[in-house]
């Protein structure tokens, strides 16, 4: 890509990430508000991108790409149950990094689209994962474990962030590990 072309998208993604924000509602954003930010005219914009939607999912793709990526790489430097632990900070650290990013995307009902958008493309990616690396030749089996996965871990997150990063990424890890581990023994036989 383009040095240029690129560093007007990153100012665009900057511009609306900053709006995003300050107004915590992307609808409520306008094309004019953007350029301004960006300081790019509105035809710039238009090379770029049709829309506020297709700027809307160029960000959360990446946001959601970039957390697969993670959860991806930790798996393959790490083996076993172990490398868990690191997927968890690894993701924790880079929502808190983008803390404001994070809570409009994961928990303003408002966007109710772009969080359940970033759980699919995670889902996918994982779907993708355990597919190559475990062999799981039942597609509903490999659906069920990467929606699980990915449902359960971002719905520890997304209310973490709800409740403004009320802990920090090792407790929060810690409290991840521990659900998932209730989960898998609560409803064992000797527990019903």
């Amino acid at each position: 890509m383009d040095r240029r072309v690129k560093k007007t998208q990153t100012a665009i993604r900057k511009a609306f990430t900053e709006l995003i924000k300050e107004k915590g509602n992307v609808d409520e954003i306008t094309i004019k508000e953007i350029v301004d930010r960006a300081d790019i005219s509105r035809s710039t914009f238009y090379t770029h991108y049709s829309d506020i939607l297709e700027l809307t999912d160029d960000i959360s793709n990446m946001f959601a790409e970039e957390i697969a990526e993670l959860v991806i790489d930790t798996h393959k430097r790490i083996d076993g149950n172990e490398s868990y632990d690191h997927i968890y900070l690894e993701v924790l650290n880079y929502m808190l990094d983008r803390k404001e990013l994070t809570r409009v995307m994961l928990t303003d009902m408002r966007n109710t689209a772009l969080s359940n958008r970033i759980a699919d493309l995670i889902m996918e990616r994982m779907e993708d994962y355990y597919r190559s690396k475990h062999r799981i030749h039942d597609e509903n089996l490999l659906r069920g474990t990467a929606t699980f996965w990915t449902s359960g871990v971002l719905g520890i997150m997304r209310d973490w962030a709800r409740y403004d990063f009320k802990y920090d990424v090792n407790q929060m890890s810690d409290i991840i590990t521990r659900s998932i581990a209730t989960c898998a023994t609560i409803f064992s036989k000797e527990n019903i």
